[in-house]
């Protein structure tokens, strides 16, 4: 496939949106070789993975309980390690954990906001495993939330945006974890 295939390629998915069913009829005009069916088909299914991770569909909220999720940003410096959401009345808090000790403070909302908030900013605090962990309520569940974290290094917020999701499975307990390592004992 030559330079000019994938220029008309990539100039379709533009003007199409970006999705899969609107680029395979926008490339109908193109030469029909194998090679560009090739080079359609794995545009559009990226442009159609990509856009169902920016926004799933909302899920049934989940019952009271403590599950362990997964938390993306849209940042590789700033991301999770581990989170525990807890839900009590239909309210969310977690506790977000980070791999590494950059950033010591989060606020939801943007930099510029935070540098003025006298509240609503969360520290940071130590878990077990010695990691920088957050408590924080968490508004909404697979939406995407602005959110500002201060880096100790510049002394700077920066803007960020988080998505917690909704939770395919409750935590164990250490109650369950205690009664199945009795019974592994007792076997």
């Amino acid at each position: 496939m030559n330079r000019k295939h994938v220029a008309v390629l990539l100039v379709s998915a533009l003007l199409c949106g970006g999705l899969a069913v609107p680029l395979a009829g926008c490339a109908t005009g193109t030469s029909s070789s194998s090679d560009d069916s090739t080079a359609s088909s794995s545009i559009s299914s990226s442009s159609t993975s990509s856009s169902s991770e920016a926004k799933p569909a909302q899920a049934t909220p989940p019952a009271d309980g403590t599950y362990n999720i997964e938390v993306t940003t849209d940042s590789s410096m700033f991301r999770s390690e581990a989170c525990v959401l807890t839900v009590k009345d239909g309210a969310y808090t977690a506790s977000l954990s980070l791999p590494a000790k950059g950033y010591s403070r989060l606020y939801f909302g943007s930099a510029q906001d935070a540098e003025k908030a006298t509240e609503g900013v969360y520290d940071y605090h130590l878990n077990d495993e010695e990691k920088y962990t957050f408590d924080i309520p968490v508004q909404a569940l697979d939406t995407e939330l602005p959110i500002a974290v201060f880096g100790q290094r510049r002394n700077k917020w920066y803007d960020h945006t988080i998505v917690f999701h909704t939770p395919t499975q409750e935590a164990p307990t250490n109650e369950a974890a205690t009664s199945s390592s009795s019974a592994q004992d007792a076997a």
